[in-house]
């Protein structure tokens, strides 16, 4: 049965049925008043293949149509809405049995502005919001050659309704406009819709002078900066390399995972997040260039399971809200995406930056450029729900990052810290969530979307009285001077640092006097080592029996040749952050 036999047979029965139901229960009938007849049915038309033959529908309406079954070519039916007032519309196509459609939204000459073809063989096909100004051209496609039928189209008007997208929106030049600030609704309508946002940036940040700019370093008592610019312009920086941070927040949509993109004008992509299924989206401190003036979100669907089982889920009766605001960093904010060394945010010198770990998996790189050999201690803050991860890493090119030095001493709210860390000229710190064992995998899924860290460098030159980590083995050992003191930590737990004293230059044996000083809750141990000609260490003296902060000593008759001093925590299970031990290798007995 048809499409319109079954609703004639309905009409038929409610015709039938309202008089026979004037007298039940007997007394006299009461007036109703008029029925609802809901929305009008109307019969399309062939032919009504071009828009100039289209059906027009100025009101929510229902279509009774039919596509035909021509083996030459696939039937096109059009249909044009029109509205005097700017309206919203609901659009929905059936499907004819065994068919396939697309459902179109077109310009007068035929022009593809949005295309639905998400549900296959056999599903109907729906746009909801679809922007009504004055007349909007769209068109019913089957696929297939040869096969056709009947199929009923919707089209439920409604006032527009400020905060919601537009369709069709699938590409840049249609875009819905949205301030910064502003929220703004829209719908995963099928698995392939795209929604576009555009959004200009502020022009007074944009475009601010340079010689009317503050000059001076980002900390608290510093020249004043606009909210989300990062930092005060400097003489001859480039007012094009001046950054703004956003926050981008988009809230769940049951059955779906959001795949975000900002972009330039150009269409060039800044930044790429997407959300798990069913879960919302929060990006902090997204970085992008104030001289571009408009950047634009792009909304869509992410592909959910693997295999045959992959597919985009969409939800046409829930909305997501999505917000796009500047944040208050006062220039000293993480610019993301960073999160590889090529795209490392700068960390000044006896500075800091504030970052977020959001959304989960999210990795921070931050880049330290100091003048010359130095040393630094690296400070992080703890954050709530989030485990902390803190390292110093050397990128490689074309393989993963080498970790250098790695602190994950706290959990949840605590912080980390890294101490006497070498930097001669730059290196790369990595800020992260530490992973789990979720299903037999490990993960990182904590995140933070509300509390930022803060990351603190104290920088000051390498004068030769601190070790220089990483010195965790015999390559990368610190060098000593006899007869010079320095200085070191035993943390994190299990630190293990290697101090190299070479004396291969001397023509016979040299009595060694090694001592160090320990440290509070540290059981510190001293090892000689001979590094042998293919690398590897003999155990020449050992002195590990003192407890706390006595001292440890070691004596040696040297032969020629290079050696390495190992200072650890004998038990390597404790780390003293704060607390200094002090190395002295000196030359002859006392």
């Amino acid at each position: 049965m048809t499409p319109r036999m079954i609703r004639r047979a309905l009409a038929a029965i409610i015709a039938v049925a309202l008089p026979a139901c004037q007298t039940c229960g007997g007394g006299d009938a009461v007036d109703a008043g008029q029925v609802d007849a809901g929305p009008p049915v109307l019969a399309e038309k062939e032919p009504n293949d071009s828009a100039a033959a289209a059906l027009v529908l100025d009101r929510t309406t229902i279509v009774e149509a039919n596509l035909g079954a021509e083996p030459a070519k696939p039937d096109v039916d059009w249909f044009v809405l029109k509205a005097s007032l700017p309206r919203t519309v609901d659009l929905q196509a059936t499907c004819p049995n065994g068919g396939d459609i697309s459902l179109e939204v077109v310009d007068e000459s035929g022009g593809l502005l949005a295309q639905v073809n998400a549900g296959g063989a056999g599903a109907s096909e729906r746009l909801p919001n679809l922007d009504v100004s004055s007349k909007t051209f769209v068109r019913v496609v089957t696929i297939k050659k040869g096969v056709g039928g009947a199929y009923v189209l919707s089209a439920k008007f409604s006032e527009r309704m400020p905060g919601y997208e537009l369709e069709p929106n699938e590409r840049k030049v249609d875009a819905t406009p949205v301030a910064l600030g502003q929220a703004i609704s829209g719908s995963i309508g099928h698995g392939n819709d795209v929604d576009w946002f555009r959004y200009e940036l502020p022009v007074e940040e944009a475009a601010a002078p340079l010689d009317e700019a503050d000059a001076g370093e980002p900390d608290a008592g510093g020249p004043s900066t606009p909210p989300g610019v990062n930092g005060p312009v400097d003489a001859g920086v480039n007012v094009a390399e001046k950054r703004l941070a956003l926050r981008v927040d988009i809230s769940a949509v049951e059955l779906v995972s959001m795949d975000l993109q900002i972009l330039t004008e150009a269409e060039a992509v800044l930044f790429a997040a997407k959300s798990k299924e069913n879960g919302p989206l929060s990006l902090r401190n997204v970085g992008v260039r104030a001289a571009d003036r408009v950047i634009y979100i792009a909304v869509r669907s992410a592909a959910l399971g693997t295999g045959k089982d992959a597919h985009k889920g969409a939800n046409a009766d829930l909305s997501y809200t999505l917000t796009v605001a500047p944040e208050d960093t006062s220039g000293n904010a993480e610019f993301e995406p960073n999160d590889e060394a090529s795209r490392a945010t700068d960390l000044p010198p006896n500075s800091y930056r504030d970052g977020f770990i959001s959304p989960k998996g999210d990795v921070d790189v931050f880049r330290l450029v100091t003048d010359g050999p130095s040393i630094a201690k690296l400070q992080l803050s703890g954050v709530d729900k989030v485990d902390l991860v803190l390292s110093v890493i050397k990128p490689v090119d074309g393989k993963s990052d080498e970790v250098l030095l790695k602190a994950n001493e706290g959990v949840a709210r605590e912080p980390e810290q890294l101490n006497n860390v070498a930097c001669d000229g730059v290196c790369f710190i990595r800020v992260e969530a530490a992973t789990k064992k979720i299903d037999g995998k490990w993960v990182r899924e904590d995140e933070n979307a509300d509390q930022s860290y803060r990351l603190n460098a104290v920088v000051v030159p390498d004068d030769g009285t601190e070790e220089k980590e990483s010195n965790n083995t015999a390559a990368a050992a610190t060098k000593v001077s006899l007869g010079k003191p320095i200085r070191g930590t035993v943390y994190p737990k299990k630190d293990v640092d290697y101090f190299a004293i070479d004396l291969k230059d001397r023509p016979v044996k040299t009595a060694l006097r090694a001592t160090v000083i320990g440290v509070l809750k540290v059981d510190v141990g001293l090892y000689l080592h001979r590094v042998e000609a293919d690398g590897k260490l003999t155990l020449v003296q050992t002195s590990d029996s003192a407890k706390g902060d006595r001292p440890e000593t070691v004596r040696f008759a040297a032969e020629p040749g290079l050696y390495v001093i190992e200072v650890r925590d004998t038990k390597n299970r404790e780390a003293n952050f704060q607390d200094s031990y002090q190395l002295s290798v000196d030359e002859g007995e006392e």
